[in-house]
């Protein structure tokens, strides 16, 4: 059942960055985001699927409709890019590699003693920190890079 929903999360997902039309692209994004949150609470993580489904499924939606409704939904033409699609299927297979090289993380699924609580968080702060600002640098310049495109494209 979990892979079903998985699977199904993943064709959402390149339905919604496929589509040219706004409307479609978001309403298969909340049909992800949704599934993704029916999926944590099969798994037993209750509070994180309500959170998925509360925060990214709601707020986050609503942000991106409000985004396209100031800015517009007039994507540029499309052009196969090599050097985009590169630099895609890097990452891609980075992210799906990065699991299998990170260290085992100790108490895993045990409780964590109060006096090593501290001590797990600063082995891993460093890896999460510089994991976290690729993630948003990358964000943030896709974002500008978009908005730059766009703004090119309305004069």
């Amino acid at each position: 059942m979990s892979v079903l929903i998985l699977a199904l999360a993943v064709i959402l997902a390149v339905m919604s960055l496929t589509q040219k039309n706004t409307v479609p692209a978001v309403l298969a994004f909340v049909m992800m985001m949704f599934l993704l949150g029916i999926y944590y609470i099969l798994m037993d993580e209750k509070l994180l699927g309500l959170f998925q489904i509360f925060v990214y499924t709601g707020g986050i939606v609503v942000l991106t409709l409000f985004g396209v409704t100031v800015i517009g939904a007039k994507f540029p033409k499309f052009e196969i890019r090599p050097w985009a699609v590169a630099v895609v299927t890097v990452v891609i297979i980075g992210l799906l590699i990065i699991p299998f090289i990170l260290p085992p993380i100790p108490y895993e699924g045990k409780v964590i003693p109060l006096k090593d609580q501290v001590k797990v968080f600063t082995d891993f702060y460093a890896e999460i920190a510089i994991f976290m600002g690729v993630v948003a640098a990358s964000v943030l310049y896709g974002s500008i890079r978009m908005l730059h495109t766009l703004k090119h494209e309305k004069e």
